[in-house]
Parts: C-alpha cells; structure tokens; sequence
C-alpha cells in the first residue's frame, strides 16, 4: 500500500512539473514569436523605404496593414488584386491590434527619392493569448521607423 501512494504522488509531481514547464514554454515562444512579428514588419518598412529612396521602377512603395498580415506594395496606393505585392504573414499566435497612423489609414506610403511616409503614427503588435504582451512599432514622418 505505502509503495502505491508514492507512485501516486510521484506521479502528481511530475504532472505538476509538467505543466509548469509547458506553461513557460508556451510564454517563451509567444514572445519570441511577437518579437518574430516585430522584426519583420520593420524589415518590410525599411524594404518599402529603400526602394521608395532608390526609385526602384520608378515609383512609390508602401506597406498595407492588417489584421493577420502586412503587404509590401508598389504605387500610390495599395491593390489587393496587384501580384507584383509582397504579404509578411504574421505567426498565428500575434496578430496587429492597433493602427494609429495620420488620418486613420491603414497603408504608410513612402516617397519616391525622399523616403518620406504619407502616414506616420504607431503599429501595435500583440499577442492573441497575453493580453498584456505588445510590441510597437513607431513610423516616423522622415520614413524611419523603430
């Protein structure tokens, strides 16, 4: 009888440890994957400005923000129809939860040869489990963005 409850509480603290270190990990790749998020929407921003400031095709490129994703386009403004865009699909578990850029729009378009933005404001990335887990991402009026 004794050899059988320490098996059963050998059992309940292993379970318990178990959990714990699932709990973590998930935390762990959550934010690594926020931090995934983060990096490749200012890759994009940077791609868009530089070929804006190189006149790469001689024209304006600019970034599309949604929910689930963010598309690199090229023009004035953006094409869902257009197959020259380029989409940066976040990780399942982040999604961008706020667009705060001048006048309420949702694309920032960089200009031709002064890598300038039409749009400046804030991105937030969060994560869709932790609430309390964002990311910002800042556009500034020069183009630059951090």
């Amino acid at each position: 009888m004794k050899t059988l409850i320490e098996l059963l509480a050998s059992i309940f603290i292993i379970a318990i440890l178990a959990t714990i270190f699932m709990s973590a990990f998930s935390t762990f790749r959550e934010n690594s994957q926020l931090s995934e998020a983060h990096s490749a929407i200012i890759g994009a921003l940077k791609d868009a400005r530089s070929r804006a400031l190189s006149s790469q095709n001689k024209s304006n490129y600019g970034i599309h923000f949604e929910t689930a994703k963010a598309v690199l386009f090229k023009g004035n403004a953006y094409n869902p129809a257009d197959t020259s865009n380029e989409p940066y699909f976040l990780p399942t578990s982040v999604q961008i939860s706020a667009i705060n850029l001048t006048g309420g729009a949702v694309d920032t378009v960089f200009t031709r040869l002064l890598g300038t933005t039409t749009a400046s404001g804030t991105v937030t990335i969060s994560s869709k489990r932790d609430v309390g887990s964002t990311s910002v991402i800042t556009i500034l009026g020069t183009g630059n963005a951090q």
